[in-house]
């Protein structure tokens, strides 16, 4: 409510208990997204599902031949650690693509591709031979 003191300058009745109210909502609501964002990164690999070695491989392989199928021009792919089943249910980890020479860190999974921006694949190009570096540190060639 809008009231004018003896100087004829408008102020707001109740104003600072408005905006000290309106300030503990703001920490409220800070303080809950800070907790929520805590809770999430503490019980997050608690809430992953674990694979089996073999299971990573078999991940690996067959994110490494998806990946080739759609960068044809790719030279290599280092998977750099175990994968594992997020909370979305999709299997991912992480690698080194080295595309036409240039390292790029990814994210990688048969059906996700995230990370460092990759060159636009190329339209016409004859897939060659990836060497594909698995995380248990065996490696194969990939035709």
């Amino acid at each position: 409510m809008n009231a004018v003191d003896g100087t004829g300058r408008h102020f707001l009745r109740y104003g600072k208990t408005k905006n000290g109210a309106r300030l503990a909502l703001i920490v409220a609501m800070i303080a809950a997204l800070l907790a929520g964002l805590s809770g999430c990164s503490l019980i997050g690999d608690a809430l992953q599902q674990k694979t089996t070695p073999q299971e990573n491989l078999d991940y690996q392989r067959t994110t490494a031949l998806k990946f080739k199928s759609r960068w044809p021009n790719v030279e290599e792919i280092t998977f750099t650690r175990e994968g594992a089943i997020d909370g979305s249910g999709e299997w991912t980890t992480n690698a080194i693509v080295t595309i036409d020479g240039k390292e790029y860190q990814e994210i990688l999974g048969p059906w996700a591709t995230g990370g460092q921006p990759l060159p636009t694949p190329p339209t016409s190009f004859v897939s060659t031979p990836v060497t594909v570096n698995y995380s248990d540190g065996t490696s194969e060639v990939l035709e």
